[in-house]
């Protein structure tokens, strides 16, 4: 009985084993992924203006239309005054940097405290940061459940 080898499938065979046991390079448990947001970022980007609330979404409905003319502006000291019709309301911002631990990454994210009037009670919680830039903030609730997607934009 003749033996047969086949050389390009032994090739493709062995290449295939290399690169499926080859781990990815691991991240330092102590430093967060180069793509998450910073301190220094996020605050530069908040405290540059004032904001107003552009979308928000629960599930599959909109509540965007409760936020209309508010206007938000970010503090460096980590307060955030949301103005409609003259009427302030004072409330905190905090960064929470993203941290990697026993291999699994939170993201980074903000708590926002605006107190219990309505509708700004719906936006006191910890979000997770989806994208900053110099004119839109896009943020998520965590909890999957409850579905919630925000968007801030530049005024």
């Amino acid at each position: 009985m003749k033996k047969y080898f086949n050389k390009p499938l032994a090739l493709v065979t062995a290449i295939a084993l290399f690169f499926g046991s080859c781990s990815k390079s691991s991240v330092d448990p102590v430093t967060p992924p180069a793509s998450s947001i910073t301190a220094a970022t996020l605050t530069a980007s908040l405290t540059a203006g004032s904001w107003v609330l552009s979308s928000f979404t629960q599930k599959t409905e909109d509540k965007t239309s409760k936020f209309s003319d508010i206007v938000f502006i970010f503090s460096a000291d980590g307060t955030v005054t949301a103005t409609k019709s003259g009427v302030e309301t004072k409330g905190k911002w905090q960064y929470t940097p993203a941290v990697t631990y026993y291999g699994s990454s939170s993201k980074s994210a903000v708590a926002l405290n605006m107190g219990v009037a309505t509708p700004l009670d719906l936006l006191t919680k910890t979000w997770n940061f989806i994208s900053v830039s110099s004119t839109t903030l896009k943020i998520d609730s965590p909890e999957l459940a409850e579905d919630e997607h925000v968007q801030f934009s530049k005024k």
